[in-house]
């Protein structure tokens, strides 16, 4: 019994204060603000909006269409694909890729070491420093320890 009324007595406030709180007092004066005065909301408009210039007056099945566009995308072709080196040893994974600002790859960032990527070091490697051959990423002259070796790097967000 005491138990219900102290969660009785507890959740009361908790009941009320939505009401309390959701309550806006009347105008000063009983003068309506003005539209735009500070503190006003904005009125809602009353019109639905204009349909879109297909001249489509369903908005709710333009917003499921779907565009269809042609390119090359990072995360198909390059993203999570093998390095080698040139004897065909595999050195380590494409984590990410790093843009300049003009937009074009400046580096590769390449996961070397680890296993299931725990304990693995993400590397720089410039971007014209690996290269395509056939379905192949080769990173020349670097062996898996010379990976790891060179210096950690995040890539700032």
């Amino acid at each position: 019994m005491k138990k219900s009324i102290a969660i009785a007595a507890c959740s009361l406030p908790l009941v009320f204060s939505t009401a309390l709180y959701a309550q806006t007092p009347p105008p000063q004066g009983g003068d309506a603000p003005a539209p735009g005065a500070p503190g006003t909301p904005a009125p809602a408009p009353t019109t639905p909006p204009a349909a879109p210039s297909g001249g489509a007056a369903d908005t709710s099945a333009s917003a499921d269409m779907t565009e269809a566009i042609t390119g090359w995308s990072v995360k198909d072709k390059i993203m999570g694909n093998a390095v080698y080196n040139e004897k065909d040893e595999k050195i380590g994974d494409i984590n990410d890729v790093v843009l300049a600002s003009d937009g074009k790859a400046a580096y590769f960032i390449v996961g070397a070491g680890g296993f299931l990527g725990m304990g693995e070091r993400s590397v720089a490697i410039p971007f014209d420093e690996i290269q395509q051959t056939g379905d192949k990423l080769v990173l020349p002259g670097y062996t898996k320890d010379q990976l790891k070796a060179l210096p950690k790097v995040e890539v700032a967000k």
